[in-house]
């Protein structure tokens, strides 16, 4: 897509509605909520400013913003154009990190006095970074919740979006943003995506699995779980299977608690069975209780571990349930460790800037030589007040405090990773990922 459609319509009129001027700064924050995980600017970066548009992108944008009915700024953009690369500053908070709301996340400084004007053209694709952010936070609440019953939380939630997203780079962006908390994904282009914008080498892993249509193929359940079984049943493997394609209870009761038991101890695999349809709170400790009849369980230190087998839940799973769920089973003596989760639209897809009301705004303009304030300070809504000035933020005594570069003297948490066209901080998804 051409870089210069890639701001919002009102963008392309404000060029020529400022006081002259050498540049601008700006920031971006989350407003809303306790702390968020800050992730994904190194992917916004690789991809959309590391590389000049052409003069063909200028010919296209010109034709369809006047067509739309604006102003277009052509000379700016052919300076821009020649001079080869994007004149901006960008520092941010490590990515990875977890942060409070209310402190800037990211800032942006224009570095040449001809495109103070580009700071604000670029909001648009810049606050994007919002998505990732908030995937990675709410993934990151679900594996504090997780820690409250177990710390074997690296494939306890597993994601399964990729298919509800409303896109591929969605599936790409989100399903990185899970990896950094989780090893267990379906969504298995996030797996490039992680490769080619953080320098991973596997970022998550998966298992083989059964779907409706790979049971109901069969002429019984059985057949298609014995099928199954003399694949992938090795000793040390993980395997799942679907088990609601007709009586759930029936299959978990005989059909893997007695027509298949042997078959799966001897197997030495580990058996994940999956519901897929009920009500967790009544189907979960039912399926512990029936498996535990039928291949015992090992009593461990956080509770009974079931023998040769476990259970995933994926059918409408967010965080609030995730808590119900574990809090149910080992409040019955069982260990949290039964039972991994699969995750969807909760995860990827419900989710929007308002998460967290996150917001980029200019805070800052040079004019004379000298850099001034500026903000928006709302007398409607008082909570919509932004900040003022070149803006940092220094870690004291473990609370980060908002800071005053033209001010303060101190020691900004937000590092220089963009300078002039070049990525000069650049992580490897390894490093952010816990």
């Amino acid at each position: 897509m051409n870089f210069l459609l890639d701001s919002d319509s009102y963008k392309y009129s404000h060029f020529d509605q400022y006081p002259a001027n050498e540049g601008f700064f700006a920031y971006i924050e989350a407003r809303y909520g306790e702390e968020v995980k800050f992730f994904g600017l190194q992917y916004i970066i690789k991809k959309m400013l590391s590389k000049m548009y052409s003069k063909e992108d200028i010919k296209e944008a010109k034709e369809i913003v006047t067509a739309h009915g604006l102003p277009f700024n052509e000379k700016g953009f052919e300076e821009l154009r020649e001079l080869g690369y994007f004149p901006l500053k960008i520092k941010a908070v490590k990515e990875g990190g977890v942060y409070p709301t209310q402190i800037p996340l990211v800032s942006i400084q224009s570095t040449d006095a001809r495109f103070g004007w580009f700071v604000s053209f670029i909001e648009t694709m810049m606050l994007r970074v919002w998505y990732p952010t908030t995937v990675a936070t709410n993934s990151y609440n679900m594996k504090k919740i997780v820690h409250k019953y177990t710390k074997n939380s690296a494939f306890k939630v597993h994601d399964f979006g990729s298919r509800g997203v409303s896109c591929q780079e969605n599936a790409v962006i989100g399903g990185m943003a899970h990896l950094l908390n989780f090893r267990g994904t379906d969504t298995t282009i996030a797996l490039e995506g992680a490769r080619k914008y953080y320098n991973a080498d596997i970022a998550g892993f998966s298992i083989p699995a059964m779907e409706h249509n790979s049971v109901t193929s069969w002429e019984s359940e059985s057949e298609a779980f014995a099928n199954m079984l003399s694949i992938y049943a090795k000793e040390g493997a993980v395997l799942a299977c679907v088990s609601d394609s007709y009586d759930y209870k029936n299959t978990v009761d005989n059909i893997w608690g007695q027509e298949l038991r042997e078959q799966v101890k001897k197997s030495g695999a580990t058996v994940v069975v999956r519901p897929d349809s009920g009500d967790p709170l009544e189907l979960i400790p039912y399926t512990l209780d029936s498996l535990a009849r039928n291949f015992g369980f090992t009593n461990e230190s956080d509770g009974k571990l079931l023998n040769s087998v476990r259970i995933i839940w994926g059918d409408g799973i967010n965080a609030q349930m995730i808590d119900k769920i574990l809090s149910l089973v080992t409040k019955s003596g069982w260990s949290a460790d039964n039972v991994n989760f699969g995750v969807g639209g909760a995860l990827l897809q419900k989710v929007n800037r308002d998460t967290y009301s996150f917001a980029y705004k200019s805070s800052a303009i040079k004019i004379n030589g000298k850099w001034k304030g500026i903000c928006k300070n709302p007398v409607t809504d008082p909570i919509k007040k932004s900040k003022s000035g070149r803006i940092g933020a220094e870690l004291v005594d473990g609370k980060y405090i908002v800071r005053d570069l033209d001010k303060d003297k101190f020691e900004n948490a937000l590092e220089t990773v963009y300078l002039n066209g070049d990525l000069v901080k650049e992580y490897k998804f390894e490093d952010l990922a816990d």
